[in-house]
């Protein structure tokens, strides 16, 4: 399912109307029926709402949705609907509204006020996406009643407040349930902003396939049937040689695990050999901790390449680089080495060499995944943290051209953006992965997919999903997990198959 800012689900809209010629009271009338149906079957029992319920609406689209809304369930019989109006409402939706009786009160009515702060659950139908900067008087005033409340929030197209220029701080409605219209919009997405919208549902207005599936539209939802169609079955005659090889380069005294855990997620994700180059200083505890990955020192003081045993680097069909690596002149060495030896997933202090080094060759050479938190990113490219969380894809995408690289940005929504300006957007949300290590069995996830022969993007969104579902898994059935009991749940996850847990 593709995902479009504001701009471009306008365009679809008006293409629909005008190209189609669909009507927009059609559309609106969609809008709000396909909404009604979505709470009535999935939210409320018995189909309609418990006690009081608030439809605050003003000017535009949303407004009108929402007033379809309160129209289709009096007709359904229920009768504990008041209308709360701001600014200029759609007059025809207002008007059938009127005439079946449904009580309207204006704001700053203090009975508007009242059905509020008394309602048990709100429509809010206020603003659009279309906003522009903060939300001004009377606006921001009804949305802070809003927020009082203890109400069940239910937005219409986005939560009040939220749009592309969205940024932290300014006032939004803080919604339990958000019904966006036609496609996911990318405002909704923003990190600052996803946590306003609670839980988020599409819900089909009938547009024709052609405008919402367009290839020039370049950002997708990353959603189980795109992992799907990124990574082809293994062969039945396949062997480990087939499935291909990876080697490893992280961990460091006082961060072995961080190398241990990359190593076995790659081993868990369909790669068939996985070799681990640790400092000799560590080489013993860590290799007692494998029995099924490969564990070889290297001496990095004698320059890149120079191993202690005759395998060489460009053997392998990918690599993973940075896990608790550390930081130094001599690593900074051997990465310009590694990069330029083939492919592979680039991570941790990886990305933080690369950050301090502009020696090393931009675009790199071969295809490569980088998968910064946004710290990382940020000492990567030089921008602020916040301007990076306020609206990461323009940076994401830049970063992704210069280096020609795929860049995975970790978040609580995560952006992954290609070379090629396509972008994918996994909606997160998912605290449990917040532990120690997490990272690193992603980056060995990626790099064990690469081995298996997806390119960079595909072996980036495969990954980063597969990782996203191992977490939701592991969480319900052992509820607060460690990294390294992720990774059984992570060789399950690879499978991409329908006996995976659907999130």
């Amino acid at each position: 399912m593709k995902i479009v800012d504001s701009r471009t689900m306008a365009e679809i809209d008006r293409a629909a109307q005008k190209d189609y010629e669909i009507p927009g009271p059609i559309l609106m009338e969609n809008a709000g029926l396909k909404s009604y149906r979505e709470l009535r079957d999935h939210y409320w029992d018995k189909g309609l709402p418990e006690g009081h319920t608030t439809y605050v609406v003003g000017k535009g689209n949303n407004g009108g949705d929402a007033l379809v809304i309160a129209r289709q369930m009096f007709l359904d019989g229920y009768r504990d609907g008041v209308i709360v109006t701001a600014a200029e409402p759609h007059k025809q939706q207002l008007a059938m509204c009127r005439h079946l009786g449904i009580p309207i009160l204006e704001w700053p009515d203090e009975r508007a006020r009242r059905a509020l702060e008394e309602a048990s659950t709100i429509v809010d139908g206020l603003t659009g996406t279309g906003i522009r900067g903060a939300l001004r008087s009377p606006m921001d005033e009804i949305v802070e009643v809003v927020n009082r409340s203890s109400a069940r929030i239910i937005a219409v197209d986005i939560p009040s407040g939220l749009g592309d220029e969205y940024r932290k701080g300014m006032p939004a409605v803080r919604a339990d349930v958000t019904l966006t219209m036609g496609l996911p919009k990318r405002a909704l997405y923003l990190p600052h902003a996803r946590p306003f919208c609670g839980e988020i549902r599409v819900i089909p207005l009938g547009f024709p396939p052609e405008l919402i599936e367009a290839e020039t539209i370049p950002g997708s939802m990353l959603t189980p049937d795109v992992a799907r169609s990124f990574v082809p079955e293994v062969a039945p005659e396949a062997y480990k040689n087939v499935r291909g090889t990876v080697c490893v380069f992280a961990g460091s005294e006082g961060t072995t695990g961080a190398g241990v855990l990359a190593a076995r997620a790659a081993a868990h994700s369909r790669a068939g050999l996985v070799t681990l180059f640790v400092e000799r200083a560590v080489y013993t505890p860590v290799a007692s901790q494998l029995a099924s990955v490969m564990v070889r020192p290297v001496d990095y003081a004698k320059g890149p390449v120079k191993l202690a045993s005759p395998v060489s680097i460009d053997r392998f069909d990918a690599r993973v680089v940075g896990p608790g690596w550390g930081k130094s002149a001599e690593r900074k060495r051997w990465l310009r080495s590694l990069i330029e030896s083939g492919a592979g997933v680039l991570d941790a202090d990886g990305i933080s060499n690369l950050a301090e080094d502009d020696s090393i060759p931009r675009p790199f050479p071969h295809p490569w995944v980088l998968t910064p938190h946004p710290g990382e990113f940020s000492r990567l490219i030089g921008v602020a943290r916040d301007e990076i969380m306020a609206d990461p894809l323009p940076h994401l995408l830049e970063a992704a051209s210069s280096l020609g690289c795929t860049v995975v940005l970790k978040s609580h929504v995560s952006y992954i953006g290609s070379p090629t300006g396509r972008y994918w957007v996994l909606d997160g949300m998912n605290p449990a992965l917040g532990t120690g290590g997490s990272g690193d069995v992603l980056a060995g996830t990626i790099g064990g997919l690469m081995a298996g022969g997806l390119t960079a993007e595909a072996a980036a969104c495969a990954g980063t999903l597969a990782h996203h579902r191992a977490g939701k898994r592991a969480y319900a059935e052992c509820g607060w997990f460690t990294a390294d009991e992720l990774i059984s749940f992570i060789s399950q996850e690879v499978r991409f198959d329908e006996r995976s847990t659907g999130v």
